[in-house]
């Protein structure tokens, strides 16, 4: 049985996972695509929380909502000049997996050179550690228990109680009548796409205290939670929730148990998955 502080960690990914992976799939429900470029805005997010607390002194929670508002903000450009772009002529999803395939190398090129290639250790926001008889757990890493719980929280009021979200809803499930009530699919898509890149970039952020910060700091996330949204079903939410969860928590014990082997050991689970169940354990069966 591992120890209690790999079950911590292992929730600690999963909280990660799951925001991460829940902005991926809102931005793949209404624009049909899967955003390659994710793990860039988690990394930029990072950086922007890293230097907004090191160079302006701004408190650490302003500096997690200013890199939501920054990136999302980027986020919406990109959808802006380059997906909508790229879908409206009708040129199809390969063009835009491309383009954004693409801004993986741009983004990381860029925060290379403005920010330099070295990692870079953020000071410890939430010093000190709570102990729990046999073990102890870091203030830190709760903050990035609770920071996730308040954000699932958030979008579940915001996608079930607002005008917003019932839009985005809307739009997700029947986007041609949606247009006829009045809905403005290509607004719609335009705020889902600064919303995803902001849960991407708040999900940078809160780990930059815990991890490193770098520039190529946003390629595993983002292939973990590609994998969640695999495990619970491409187009699901929930799946994406309870994906990330799942993921978190055995990456966390196969990694106690067999080091550098849990890698290999997560992608043998979703060959398995897929070929079990191809749409995921929320997905829908294809038609």
């Amino acid at each position: 049985m591992p120890p209690a502080g790999i079950w911590v960690d292992g929730l600690v990914q999963s909280c990660i996972y799951m925001t991460m992976a829940f902005g991926m799939v809102l931005v793949f429900s209404i624009l049909g695509i899967l955003n390659w470029t994710h793990g860039q805005f988690y990394m930029l997010g990072a950086f922007v929380v890293y230097y907004a607390i090191t160079a302006a002194g701004i408190p650490f929670p302003i500096s997690l909502l200013i890199s939501g508002v920054v990136v999302g903000g980027l986020g919406m450009l990109v959808e802006k000049f380059v997906i909508e772009r790229l879908t409206s002529p009708g040129y199809g999803m390969l063009y835009v997996t491309v383009a954004t395939l693409a801004l993986i190398f741009f983004f990381e090129g860029a925060a290379g050179m403005a920010f330099g290639l070295m990692p870079k250790g953020m000071a410890t926001v939430l010093p000190g550690v709570l102990n729990l008889g046999s073990f102890s757990v870091s203030y830190q890493k709760i903050a990035v228990i609770i920071f996730t719980l308040v954000i699932m929280v958030t979008m579940y009021v915001v996608l079930n109680r607002t005008k917003v979200g019932l839009a985005i809803r809307a739009a997700a499930q029947e986007p041609v009548a949606a247009s006829l009530y009045g809905i403005s699919v290509g607004r719609v898509s335009l705020i889902v796409m600064g919303i995803g890149c902001a849960l991407a970039a708040m999900a940078g952020g809160i780990m930059g205290p815990v991890l490193s910060v770098d520039p190529f700091m946003g390629r595993i996330p983002m292939i973990m939670s590609l994998l969640a949204i695999i495990i619970g079903g491409l187009g699901s939410l929930t799946g994406a929730i309870v994906g990330g969860i799942i993921l978190g928590f055995l990456n966390s014990v196969i990694a106690y148990k067999i080091s550098y082997f849990s890698e290999v050991a997560l992608f043998m689970l979703v060959i398995l998955i897929l070929l079990i169940r191809p749409q995921g354990l929320f997905g829908a069966p294809p038609k």
